[in-house]
């Protein structure tokens, strides 16, 4: 008996008190969690994409579906917006982010990048990289990119450390690089030393006893490009996709071990002037039941997309095509956390594989929303009367600098050059490397718009000697995917007028990165504006010269009789065309209902102040109001904030 008690209590020291592991059985073709046999169905989440107190929230409604794992990307760009700046508070708290999957009962799968794509702005790397232009050979083994991203990973990693599943975290697995294969054949080189540097740099922060995966397309030579050794590889696909060859082709690069399918699509990313893209869910469960049934792992790429607040969202090339600020992605969850028919469909067959959490009996599938109604807008200022005020950088030189140049990484770049020889008439302005929508002035006289997007790169204008010729350049967000990755915003390369380069530039950046800055110049021009006609009359004026073009509008609003918290609710812009829209100095994006496919910008409630305290909303619109002169102007010059979401309109 004594004998038997020493053996179970050796068991018990054995297994009970042994460090955490998450390792792989090869044998059993298993992922093991301290040493049993371990199965996970995940969801992607972007702490980055939701407001920080709606976390929790979200990671409960994955855990209701079945889910036992949480898949995040790093945003490098959001850490480090600086060199050597770095920032792991408020909306990118990562360290708490992890801390509460834990709380609730998720493990964390981390995707580190450094480049991450997801639609972000350059793919999640941070805009400075291009200072220099090519001077940083991107995603290679090049020093200069080396250097920058071992100086991030090991910042991050001495944060997020303590998060790993053997130091009882919840980090079970960290992926090495994103999708490189893909990468690697676009560019026609696949650098397996800069893949061996990348799983050395993460083992030298973490230690050689941290799983490591990689992520590629289910096609055998993206896969082989992106492989390296000591680092499992894993493939992606869609619904609808052949499942068994699929996985055939990761078993030709891991004959043993878990099936991983770490990217599974249950909608699509949008783009402006596109349909919103939807997967129906039908095709959806039936993929991902079949993939269950073969014992696989499997992540949901997206299970709540949420929104790129700010100009955080990206766009793709060629064509070049900008992605819209709602990133809902016809998800589970919708882009307000909502609970949708695929949510349900998706725990249904989860249910047959992995045990689920039992149904809150007061959960409801869409929360309230606020329909907080119209709210009348008044103009402040044309974009050029506010270049005191809101500049970042002022700079002169013999030809146009980037963006990146001038260390501005978003927003909008004004170049201006007074016209100094008498050309034709007409005259041919050309601006081949606009990037990307580019607004032409004439003394401030809007005469047409350059479009990257349109591959519009010249126009025909009138003007005369001493005239002025501004370009406002609007940055609609960095490539995000693809061998294109070195997009330099603003004017790259020369301006020529009649077949001859214009010199002499003057560049103002108007970044509007800090929405209370913007908050408190329109405030003071708006008190500046009651007490002074004259300052009225010459602002007005300003307006009616611009057409409406580049015109910053303000306007405030009480919660009605809500005598509650806020609710979260969507700003409806009737009339308005193209612009930035910011609530209580938060930018919520970028809005261009003219176009669709998304025409309300969703507002979280953490950005509204209860009822009887004031909201401010700030619009800068950058192509045309709904403000007139006419006896309805008051009635139509109104923003609306609405129950309801249209993501989904009508587009060209």
């Amino acid at each position: 008996m004594l004998v038997l008690y020493t053996f179970q209590l050796f068991l018990c020291f054995a297994g009970c008190f042994s460090e955490p592991s998450f390792s792989i059985s090869y044998a059993n073709d298993t992922f093991l969690r301290n040493g049993v046999p371990h199965r996970y169905v995940s969801g992607s989440m972007h702490y980055f994409r939701v407001p920080p107190d709606m976390w929790r929230d979200r990671m409960i409604k994955m855990r209701l579906a079945g889910l036992n794992t949480l898949q995040t990307y790093v945003e490098w760009s959001s850490h480090e917006p600086v060199p050597g700046n770095f920032v792991f508070s408020g909306g990118v708290d990562i360290a708490k982010y992890i801390a509460t999957a834990q709380d609730v009962g998720l493990d964390v799968i981390l995707r580190p990048g450094p480049f991450i794509d997801a639609e972000r702005d350059f793919g999640g790397l941070p805009a400075w990289l291009l200072k220099d232009g090519d001077a940083i050979k991107l995603r290679t083994k090049d020093k200069k990119f080396m250097d920058r991203v071992s100086a991030w990973y090991n910042k991050l990693f001495s944060v997020l450390n303590k998060y790993m599943f053997k130091n009882g975290g919840p980090i079970t697995m960290i992926q090495v690089e994103n999708e490189y294969g893909s990468y690697g054949l676009q560019t026609g080189h696949c650098d397996k030393e800069y893949l061996a540097m990348m799983r050395d740099l993460i083992i030298a922060n973490v230690g050689s006893d941290v799983l490591l995966f990689s992520t590629d397309g289910a096609g055998n030579d993206m896969v082989m490009c992106g492989k390296v050794p000591a680092v499992y590889a894993t493939v992606d696909f869609g619904c609808g996709s052949d499942v068994k060859q699929a996985f055939s082709n990761q078993r030709l690069f891991e004959p043993h071990g878990p099936l991983v399918n770490s990217e599974y699509y249950p909608g699509w990313l949008d783009h402006w002037q596109n349909k919103h893209a939807k997967v129906e869910t039908n095709c959806v469960v039936q993929t991902l039941d079949t993939m269950l049934s073969m014992g696989a792992n499997v992540n949901i790429y997206m299970f709540h997309g949420g929104t790129s607040f700010g100009f955080g969202a990206g766009s793709n090339n060629p064509p070049f095509a900008a992605t819209p600020t709602s990133y809902d992605y016809d998800a589970p969850l919708t882009e307000a956390g909502d609970l949708t028919d695929k949510f349900w469909a998706i725990r249904e067959t989860v249910g047959k594989y992995l045990p689920l959490p039992s149904v809150p009996k007061d959960l409801v599938n869409v929360t309230e929303k606020g329909n907080y109604g119209k709210i009348q807008m008044h103009f402040v200022s044309t974009l050029f009367d506010s270049k005191g005020m809101l500049s970042n950088v002022r700079n002169v030189s013999a030809l146009p600098k980037t963006f990146e140049m001038l260390d501005q990484s978003y927003g909008f770049m004004m170049y201006e050059t007074q016209i100094s020889k008498l050309y034709t008439d007409p005259v041919l302005l050309s601006v081949p490397g606009i990037r990307d929508r580019g607004y032409v002035f004439v003394n401030d006289r809007p005469v047409g718009i350059l479009s990257r997007s349109e591959q519009i790169f010249s126009l025909p204008l009138q003007i005369l000697p001493g005239q002025k010729l501004s370009l406002v350049v609007e940055n609609q967000g960095r490539i995000c995917y693809g061998s294109d990755l070195a997009d330099q915003k603003g004017i790259v390369g020369n301006v020529s007028l009649g077949g001859q380069v214009l010199q002499n530039w003057e560049m103002t950046g108007i970044p509007l990165e800090n929405g209370f800055k913007l908050k408190k110049y329109c405030s003071k021009v708006m008190a500046s504006t009651a007490k002074s006609l004259e300052m009225k009359e010459m602002l007005r004026s300003n307006l009616l010269q611009s057409g409406g073009k580049m015109t910053f509008w303000a306007g405030e609003f009480i919660l009605g009789n809500n005598v509650g918290p806020p609710k979260d609710t969507f700003l409806s812009l009737p009339g308005w065309h193209k612009g930035v829209a910011f609530i209580n100095g938060f930018n919520l994006g970028r809005y261009w209902p003219l176009v669709g496919p998304q025409k309300t910008l969703y507002v979280p409630r953490s950005v509204l102040k209860a009822n009887p305290a004031k909201n401010s909303i700030i619009l800068l619109e950058q192509d045309h109001s709904p403000c007139g002169h006419g006896d309805r102007s008051q009635e139509l010059c109104v923003v609306e904030m609405v129950d309801t979401p249209d993501i989904d309109g009508d587009t060209p």
